[in-house]
């Protein structure tokens, strides 16, 4: 339909309701049916920017984690190397001397890292609760445009605005 719809706006031009019943194809180009439409569909407009806001501040928050993950990463990987030096050491017999100021330092990193992670995780369990309600709000906004739309498009149909329109 929506191939057909674009091949009538060449003659229709802009501003038309294009919909079916019935099996059939109708349009309406009656201003006040069509502005009512774009009405009824601004609600859900504003919403979906309210989403995409959203969406931004969820961007940032995976760019956040994903700098916490390299940060994550280097330490692990300096674990590594302190444990492999350690190893080697004694592996070749010597008792090498616990450095305690390198595993502190290594450890209050990990704390560091840990809460922040924490408080990501805090951010992100935030903004999923609150796209959780926006799609609530998008669902019950879907059902009062569908609702609104079929009533025009049914008043249309009773008032004759609506006139067949040939595939």
């Amino acid at each position: 339909d929506l191939r057909v719809a674009k091949h009538h706006l060449r003659e229709l031009g802009p501003g038309y309701l294009w919909f079916r019943r019935g099996g059939k194809a109708y349009v309406v180009k009656d201003g006040k049916v069509v502005d009512a439409i774009e009405e009824a569909l601004k609600p859900q407009e504003e919403l979906g920017e309210e989403q995409s806001r959203l969406g931004e501040q969820q961007s940032r928050l995976g760019e956040q984690q994903s700098k916490l993950g390299e940060r994550q990463s280097a330490l692990g990987a300096r674990q590594a190397q302190v444990a492999m030096r350690r190893a080697q050491r004694e592996l070749n017999g010597e008792r090498p001397p616990r450095d305690r100021e390198s595993e502190q330092e290594l450890a209050e990193t990990q704390r560091e890292l840990s809460k922040a992670q924490q408080a990501l995780g805090r951010e992100q369990q935030k903004m999923g609760r609150e796209q959780q309600k926006l799609g609530d709000q998008q669902r019950e906004l879907s059902r009062k445009v569908e609702r609104r739309v079929d009533e025009l498009i049914a008043a249309s149909l009773r008032d004759g605005t609506a006139r067949p329109v040939q595939d």
